[in-house]
């Protein structure tokens, strides 16, 4: 089944094509979040938006597809992994190129993370 189109931004990156929309979560408190999908909606990400300023502690990515490199496409379930540090108050299509390029990067380290972003030992 194909990715529902309506009301999201499409972008070409890493010859694959990518949809991101901003919408809040009313399941966790409305937070406002950065969901970014493939098409063949074998990489899905979400970002919470305002980490870095509202958190105080570096912010992390939600892993929900099977795709994304350097972590193995054996695990189903939610991943947690931390990110740079990005300027994420308000979302550009330059934050969410660099977003998919950090994903899609062979040379980053991997440092997962609880739902509360503190490192899994």
């Amino acid at each position: 089944m194909g990715v529902n189109t309506k009301y999201r931004r499409k972008m070409v990156r890493h010859n694959s094509v990518f949809y991101w929309y901003v919408t809040p979560d009313y399941e966790d408190a409305g937070i406002v979040k950065l969901h970014i999908l493939s098409e063949d909606k074998k990489f899905i990400v979400t970002y919470e938006l305002g980490q870095v300023s509202r958190l105080k502690k570096k912010p992390f990515i939600v892993i929900m597809g099977i795709e994304f490199e350097g972590l193995n496409s054996d695990y189903l379930g939610y991943r947690r992994v931390l990110t740079p540090l990005w300027k994420d108050d308000i979302i550009t299509p330059g934050l969410v190129g660099m977003i998919i390029d950090w994903c899609y990067s062979t040379e980053k380290d991997i440092t997962l993370v609880n739902w509360q972003g503190e490192p899994l030992k």
